[in-house]
């Protein structure tokens, strides 16, 4: 097996809230390759946010590593890390544009802009939300989009500056059952496909049918299913294809 893309190592995170320390993550150990699915299984507040920016480099660890491609993250610069998270990375935010009444395709298009021509930015948009099924949302405006499209658009954004990682946290959390299972199917499909290293936090096992692996965050702990006592769920995620 290749190298992994995205590695944790022993990583921990706490906050000081007076003087009280929180332990958030506890000694987190997890291993991320180019072309797997790894989903993320938790409870509200369990820590799944703060692993995805750990793990994105938008916060430190307390203790621990996190390499990206072999790089200590921890090593590099601010303006290294923004270049690797800008060039490398994605995370499919559920916000939307900033300016209201953007069209939808210059809102994909947008991480393009300034490294591509807007003709060819554009194109590249157009193809991402075709790619995601949501072809019909390019002319519209953020606030005309249901959860559901608005789901496709941000994973749209998100991939067309073609990622080796993709970050989602709780993406489908306000989807229905069918909904929810087209965006996991998707993603499996992204990263089969694409070759992309997908890591999305998810609240609900039914999310967790198309990945290739399964973890449980508990109390700050990243478990597999097999060490997780409340485990009672068959997880078929590696052996079920897109």
């Amino acid at each position: 097996m290749s190298e992994p893309l995205l590695s944790l190592r022993g990583v921990s995170k706490s906050y000081w809230r007076g003087p009280r320390e929180i332990s958030v993550l506890a000694d987190v150990s997890l291993d991320l390759y180019p072309a797997r699915m790894v989903a993320v299984l938790g409870e509200h507040r369990s820590g799944k946010t703060t692993l995805l920016q750990v793990a994105a480099g938008l916060e430190r660890p307390t203790n621990g590593v996190v390499r990206f491609d072999g790089q200590d993250l921890a090593g590099m610069s601010a303006s290294e890390l923004a270049g690797i998270r800008r060039e490398q990375m994605a995370w499919a935010r559920p916000s939307g544009p900033q300016t209201p009444d953007l069209r939808i395709l210059t809102y994909v298009a947008l991480p393009l802009m300034g490294k591509l021509s807007r003709r060819e930015a554009h194109r590249r948009a157009a193809t991402a939300l075709k790619q995601v099924g949501a072809s019909d949302c390019a002319r519209a405006r953020w606030a005309h989009l249901s959860d559901s499209e608005q789901t496709l658009v941000a994973i749209a954004h998100a991939l067309v500056r073609e990622p080796r990682l993709l970050l989602l946290d709780e993406q489908t959390a306000n989807l229905d059952d069918l909904e929810r299972e087209r965006v996991m199917r998707l993603l499996r499909k992204a990263s089969d496909e694409a070759g992309i290293a997908v890591l999305i936090a998810v609240p609900d096992a039914s999310e967790v049918l198309y990945a290739h692996e399964i973890r449980s965050l508990s109390d700050g702990r990243l478990l597999t299913p097999s060490e997780d006592p409340l485990n009672v769920i068959d997880f078929p995620g590696t052996e079920r294809s897109a």
